[in-house]
């Protein structure tokens, strides 16, 4: 069987699609004292809403009407959004990424900043 150029893009751009909601956490280390937390939340509209700053574990309500919670559980790398028709997505930490960031500014007496990047993909609720 043979595909048009056209037929495998509109293929490629479904499977694109079907990814489905995820959860990231970023954090910032370094020579400042204090880490830096941040967590944001892809819905399945392919939209970011932002779940908060100094956000990496726990349990927090949201500002989003149809999104009652999000709880992520850093130590056992799972994590789950409680939607306000109590209906409810869990995830698991599929990858954790980093790199120097900050650039030159970022360093201070041989220690730079570094930026992690905690992904959490859907998964079957099992907690």
């Amino acid at each position: 069987m043979k595909f048009t150029l056209p037929t495998a893009a509109f293929a490629l751009s479904l499977l694109g699609a079907a990814d489905g909601a995820r959860i990231e956490t970023y954090v910032t280390t370094g020579p400042q004292i204090l880490t830096n937390y941040s967590s944001a939340y892809l819905g399945d509209d392919g939209k970011w809403y932002t779940l908060g700053n100094g956000f990496r574990d726990g349990c927090r309500k949201t500002k989003f009407d149809w999104i009652k919670e999000a709880c992520i559980d850093d130590h056992k790398h799972r994590a789950h959004t409680v939607y306000s028709g109590d209906t409810k997505k869990s995830f698991k930490r599929t990858s954790d990424t980093s790199k120097a960031c900050g650039g030159s500014e970022g360093c201070w007496q041989g220690v730079c900043q570094r930026c992690w990047t905690y992904v959490y993909t859907e998964t079957k609720c099992t907690w």
